[in-house]
């Protein structure tokens, strides 16, 4: 035994003196042409420029200075350079089979990435052809079950990644890269990182922003290589371009079976930032209705996910005053699978929409821009998702209690919608298919209870009119098309609606029904203050939506004594609307109707008649006309006069006929010239009073001047 650890000691004696010669005796820069030649034969041009050093004790190591690296074809132009790297080894641990770096350091590293104009990257002349495939032992698992690895110190300095592309313009600087690793383990030890680099990006046409960015954390792994774990991460940055953005993020991850099938979990933590600072530094200026619109943003969620699916859940996500919470989840990458689920509570949408456009003689009469439907990108959705909210505004309309859901598969997009607003309640469900040349949308709606006098405060639309009071609407339609404009233009619909003490203002309608019963009795109208407002009961009613017309097919409404219903149309595409309302006068048990004495009042002593001519008759004689976006009851509604010419002459026939009783048929021939000059004569009387009328309303009208104007033109058919 004694002899054989002789034979030993004498081996290694022997290998360590070889080892010293060949170190002592031998100039590595012998190798470099060798090196070289090697490198050529791979297809790469290989230039060692600086020397070839080596060292045995107290560690084994090897240094390389001044490399670079290049196609043969371009062997001046570097892919690749290397100012200085070493690699050190802990000797005596290799004896048992212990694998220890004292360090690896690469200082001064530059690669060159160039794409040229026929989309060609320089890297490519580095490849070689595809050679068969040699059949080599595969290595033992089990062997390579733990791998001991310890290393003191890895770093990369003052290293630099440059990419160009010719096709896309865009230019892409990564430098001043320093990268720092300390006591690295397979022992499942956590051991520090540290990154640190400016990436400058520029783009064709566009400003260049730079990016300055630290990186620290923790990273842990086993001997098997097949868990890693990465904690206290910190990453810092800050973004300049016209402007300069700081970005402060936390991150936490944990990565398990590496070599089969990996899965990873862990939290990010986004500190709140101005949105609008970050979009205006990377070249993105921002124009919203509230200017301080996105200057908080805040995210925070926790990650789980494999190389199937990912998941971020806990969500919380800050956007200035509003907080939304719940999870976010592709739930199979293969298909795009989105699940989302959101809980949020207040958010006004308007402050992140545009501003409002100036509106010109110009820009109002140039056609209106459409948008397409993206109609591939529709087809590809595979979304289910869920989203409530406390309030939302949207285009000034706030709704409360909002629940939303969406579902999105193989091109059919369905949503559900449920809300509560201004005292009532808002259903709504939706379709639209996706799959045919044109997409084709269906669409069932409901309010019930609404109150429509806060609705048009928010709404701005009770400048000129308003209404009050509660209503219930239904409406159900279709449309199909390419883009938004094919939609609306496209668009049917069938509406009812319905509702109880309805007030319209600031018109009275049994006052115009009174004032008319006077003119045509050629009674002095009575000293009476009437009440501003129109008070319908029991208000019922269906309208049809047809190629941007909006028809009244069945209107009624009961005001005071008055049976009022509607008919007309509402031109959307011209801006237009047109309707006549026609009143029919009711009785009830106060009235007095006998051969000799006709008394019917209306309900709030408005006015009185004394002929039975207007009870129970439809008579078709207010007409509104004006424009629709600037309706305004005051100057649009007028005496029809065309039928007031008719009203009067029936009503001098009726009071001929009540004169000359049974005579009147015989003297019908004679009586003609009486009631064409009794017409004129009321005719006439009737001009001046609604001249005077005109006047009265043109003065109490509030409307601007330009809808005045509008009107004036609109009531052309109107009675003068």
């Amino acid at each position: 035994m004694r002899m054989l650890l002789k034979s030993i000691a004498a081996l290694m004696l022997l290998v360590l003196l070889a080892v010293l010669a060949l170190v002592f005796l031998v100039d590595a820069n012998r190798f470099k042409p060798r090196i070289e030649a090697i490198a050529k034969d791979q297809g790469i041009a290989l230039q060692i420029n600086g020397d070839l050093g080596w060292d045995l004790w107290p560690s084994l190591g090897v240094a390389v200075n001044d490399l670079r690296v290049a196609a043969l074809d371009a062997p001046d132009q570097p892919i690749a350079e290397l100012k200085q790297a070493s690699l050190m080894l802990a000797l005596l641990p290799l004896f048992s089979g212990d694998f220890q770096v004292d360090h690896i350091a690469l200082d001064g590293a530059v690669i060159s990435l160039k794409v040229d104009a026929s989309g060609k990257g320089n890297w490519e002349a580095l490849s070689q052809p595809d050679q068969p495939a040699k059949t080599s032992p595969q290595p033992d698992a089990a062997a390579d079950a733990n791998l001991k690895l310890d290393i003191q110190h890895i770093s990369l300095s003052d290293s630099n990644v440059n990419y160009s592309d010719a096709q896309s313009g865009q230019v892409i600087a990564l430098r001043d890269i320093n990268l720092t690793m300390s006591d690295v383990n397979t022992r499942a030890v956590p051991f520090a990182l540290d990154l640190s680099f400016v990436m400058e990006l520029a783009q064709a046409g566009a400003d260049k922003v730079e990016l300055q960015a630290a990186l620290k954390n923790t990273l842990s792994v086993d001997a098997a290589m097949n868990n890693l774990k990465i904690a206290d991460g910190r990453l810092q940055a800050e973004i300049i371009g016209e402007e300069t953005a700081e970005i402060a993020l936390d991150y936490a991850l944990d990565i398990t079976h590496l070599q089969q099938e990996p899965a990873y979990k862990g939290a990010i933590n986004l500190t709140e930032i101005n949105a609008r600072t970050l979009l205006a530094a990377l070249g993105t200026e921002l124009k919203t209705s509230n200017k301080d619109a996105l200057s908080k943003l805040a995210f925070s969620a926790g990650v789980d996910g494999n190389n199937k699916k990912v998941k971020l859940d806990n969500l919380k996500l800050m956007v200035d005053n509003t907080t939304l919470s719940g999870s976010i989840g592709i739930t199979d990458f293969a298909t795009g699978a989105l699940k989302l689920v959101l809980d949020g509570d207040e958010i006004n949408l308007d402050d992140y929409l545009p501003p409002p456009a100036e509106t010109t003689e110009q820009t109002a009469a140039a056609p209106t821009e459409d948008t397409q439907l993206p109609l591939e990108s529709l087809r590809g959705l595979n979304i289910n998702a869920k989203l409530t909210l406390k309030k939302i505004i949207v285009n000034k309309i706030a709704l409360e209690n909002i629940a939303l859901q969406l579902l999105a598969k193989n091109g059919m997009i369905e949503q559900n919608l449920t809300a509560n607003a201004y005292a009532g309640a808002i259903t709504a469900k939706g379709q639209l298919d996706a799959r045919g040349q044109q997409a084709q949308v269906q669409f069932d709606a409901g309010v019930e209870g609404l109150e429509l006098e806060p609705l048009l405060n928010d709404m701005e639309m009770n400048s000129n009119f308003g209404l009050q009071g509660a209503v219930q609407a239904r409406a159900l339609g279709s449309t199909q098309g390419n883009s938004v404009n094919q939609l609306f233009k496209t668009l049917r619909s069938n509406a009812t609606f319905s509702g109880a003490q309805v007030r319209l203002l600031p018109i009275n309608l049994e006052q115009q029904f009174c004032q008319l019963v006077n003119l045509v009795n050629q009674i002095e109208e009575p000293e009476k203050v009437w009440n501003e407002f129109t008070e319908m009961n029991e208000l019922s009613g269906s309208i049809k939506w047809r190629d941007e017309l909006i028809t009244i097919d069945t209107f009624k409404a009961g005001v005071e004594k008055l049976q009022l219903g509607s008919t007309g149309k509402i031109n959307l595409a011209t801006d237009e609307y047109d309707i006549f309302l026609p009143f029919k006068l009711l009785k009830d048990k106060t009235d007095t109707i006998t051969a000799d004495q006709v008394a019917v009042t209306t309900s709030g002593g408005g006015c009185s008649i004394g002929s039975q001519y207007w009870l129970e008759r439809g008579m078709e004689l207010l007409r509104c006309k004006g424009s629709f976006g600037a309706i305004n009851p005051l100057s649009d509604c007028r005496p029809d006069k065309e039928l007031l010419v008719e009203l009067t002459k029936d009503y001098a026939v009726y009071k001929l006929k009540e004169k000359h009783g049974a005579k009147y048929e015989e003297k019908k021939d004679e009586l003609k010239q009486k009631v064409e000059k009794e017409k004129n004569k009321l005719l006439d009387k009737l001009q001046q009073r609604l001249d005077k009328r005109a006047a009265s309303s043109a003065s109490a009208s509030t409307a601007p001047a330009e809808s005045t104007a509008a009107s004036t033109t609109s009531t052309s058919d109107a009675a003068p």
